[in-house]
């Protein structure tokens, strides 16, 4: 290496650690003292690429030495902090940062190292952001994330993967990805739904659409009676709920058999422009209204709602495969048609499933999830109907109830 090129290596990670130093300066403008500015960062970066100069050029022992002289360094200057009654470690951690780009500046790793600074000043710009949002979360909803890890990354691996029980239809693993793919679309949609926040009825009913658009359309239909001024904004937030369950279904056929999902995107993607469409026209005629209340949408992931959809899943995924080895595949829409009182996404996935393993074809299993998702807009309209006001059930009706015909249409077209 010449000596141009061994001055450039360092000139580019001062650079790099002067970024994250700046920030850093910035940052504590306001302070008494600015130690580890940019010129402090800057210098840290080029002590880790003198440090793996040192390596190189001699023994991984000096390289050890440099590295290890520098870590004294940050335990010193945390020691002098905190008498000084400052607490936390950003700054230290920072320098680390700083320090391990100037290692990879030297070892030819230019787009990591720049990748890291950048990345380490953002993260460390973000502050106020980061505390605002961490601020709309609360202790439930850090459990509703830990609760998916262990769904995810606890319980997954233990859970057998063989057939087993009546017509070996049941695989637990299976069953289990199924339940991790709902969690994990329905923690999304919550998370979603936090970060946006009650500033729009008809925008909350969209968003709380990928948790449940039957719980969207509890929610909206008693608060028409509570709130009868934003009667138009909650109709148009159960339409906008009820419309994106389209997308959800289209989405988690093509991710478990794409034939399937190949034969629904004519009817769902008409339907969910049809509806949402419609959903806007009445939210703009609303005057963007919005309640008081929020909407109450529980947190999702739960170890109960879990074990209930996995049941649930199962039992369809048994009598579909019971009903095809005994009748036909037709009466997989019957089986279909009973699930979507409850739920359209276990016969969805239970469906697509039973196309993947060849056990029946593409076109009765469309079928299969085009009757769920009818019987399932005739419940919303009929939890509309019961529970809300007149107004509200007016406008609701005349929209899901031609989306739960059409829907029917296209059971018998496809």
């Amino acid at each position: 290496m010449t000596s141009g090129e061994i001055i450039a290596h360092f000139l580019l990670a001062a650079a790099l650690g002067g970024l994250i130093g700046m920030e850093r300066q910035v940052g504590r403008a306001d302070r008494s003292h600015d130690f580890a500015g940019l010129r402090t960062f800057a210098l840290y970066s080029v002590w880790g690429a003198g440090a793996a100069y040192l390596g190189d050029r001699f023994t991984s022992v000096a390289f050890a030495a440099a590295a290890a002289a520098f870590g004294g360094l940050i335990v010193v200057e945390y020691w002098l902090a905190g008498r000084r009654g400052e607490t936390g470690t950003t700054t230290e951690a920072a320098a680390f940062a700083a320090f391990v780009a100037g290692v990879l500046v030297w070892s030819g790793e230019e787009v990591a190292a720049t990748a890291l600074a950048v990345g380490v000043a953002a993260v460390l710009q973000s502050k106020a952001w980061v505390h605002g949002l961490v601020g709309r979360f609360s202790d439930e909803d850090m459990r509703a994330v830990l609760r998916f890890g262990v769904l995810t990354a606890v319980i997954l691996p233990l859970v057998p993967d063989r057939r087993m029980g009546p017509f070996a239809a049941i695989n637990p693993r299976e069953i289990w990805l199924m339940v991790v793919l709902v969690a994990g679309i329905g923690l999304a949609g919550y998370v979603t739904l936090r970060l946006l926040g009650p500033r729009g009825l008809a925008p909350t009913g969209l968003i709380g659409g990928l948790v449940s658009s039957t719980a969207v359309t509890l929610g909206f239909s008693r608060m028409s009676r509570r709130v009868p001024t934003a009667t138009s904004a909650l109709a148009a937030g159960v339409v906008a709920a009820s419309g994106l369950m389209y997308v959800r279904v289209l989405i988690e056929t093509f991710v478990v058999e794409p034939e399937v999902g190949r034969l629904l995107v004519m009817p769902l993607v008409v339907l969910f422009c049809a509806v949402e469409g419609i959903a806007l026209v009445m939210w703009w005629r609303s005057g963007h209204a919005e309640a008081d209340q929020p909407l109450d949408v529980r947190n999702p992931v739960t170890l109960t709602a879990a074990l209930q959809f996995g049941v649930l899943y199962g039992a369809v995924v048994l009598v579909a495969a019971a009903l095809v080895d005994r009748v036909s595949e037709a009466s997989l829409s019957a089986v279909a048609a009973i699930s979507g009182i409850n739920d359209v996404d276990a016969i969805t996935l239970a469906t697509a499933n039973l196309v993947r393993e060849g056990k029946v074809s593409a076109v009765s299993a469309a079928q299969a999830v085009l009757a769920a998702a009818t019987v399932n807009t005739l419940v919303k309209a009929a939890l509309s109907a019961f529970l809300g006001g007149r107004r509200f059930r007016l406008q609701v009706l005349a929209v899901l109830g031609p989306a739960a015909a059409a829907t029917a249409l296209a059971w018998m077209l496809v």
